[in-house]
């Protein structure tokens, strides 16, 4: 079962508590990738990343969204 973990302007993400995996989507739904393994484990690590770095870099939601359009 996906957990949504983040909702942006352009792109979304969910988190498969299960098997640690996640689902990565544009907000349009034309684009998905589904990350399992290493690159969810990078994914995860970036995304931990955005979110500690000090305010406002990591409250706009910008860095987030760019970290997504990586991988679509």
């Amino acid at each position: 079962m996906f957990l949504s973990v983040y909702q942006g302007q352009k792109f979304s993400y969910s988190y498969e508590v299960e098997t640690g995996n996640y689902m990565l989507f544009s907000n349009d739904y034309k684009s998905h990738i589904y990350l399992q393994g290493d690159d969810a484990r990078i994914f995860r690590e970036e995304i931990e990343r955005i979110d500690n770095l000090p305010p406002p870099q990591s409250n706009d939601g910008k860095l987030t969204e760019d970290a997504i359009s990586v991988y679509l």
